[in-house]
């Protein structure tokens, strides 16, 4: 059972919502761009930070779970993989969405890696 502390919800972080997608000129996607949708107070853990090999070098991978409350019903859009989120100067890509208890008042874990401006791993 997840314990409901409020005071374990201490660490500031902004949803990012993506742009709609659009065609450029040629066709083709014009990149996506986010802004800032939601800024609210989540529970932070650090699920692992590991070396990967990354195209021949080896990169640090910094991955956590933010838990918070279930704002799913608060969003214009709905909040899946292809939000971002921004938390302590980084922007993490979010890997995936998990409902935590299915009793009121309902929480849900957000899986996130920290990534670069070009959206590589950090």
């Amino acid at each position: 059972m997840f314990r409901r502390n409020p005071g374990r919800f201490t660490k500031k972080i902004t949803l990012l919502s993506p742009s709609a997608p659009e065609r450029d000129d040629l066709g083709g996607l014009k990149p996506t761009t986010y802004t800032a949708a939601l800024t609210l107070f989540a529970m932070c853990e650090q699920k692992s930070q590991t070396r990967q090999q990354f195209i021949g070098d080896y990169v640090t991978s910094d991955t956590r779970f933010f838990v918070i409350r279930d704002i799913r019903s608060l969003l214009k859009t709905p909040l899946n993989t292809n939000w971002r989120l921004a938390y302590n100067g980084y922007t993490y890509l979010i890997n995936e969405i998990t409902l935590i208890d299915e009793s009121a008042p309902y929480y849900i874990q957000l899986t996130a890696t920290a990534i670069n401006g070009s959206g590589g791993i950090i």
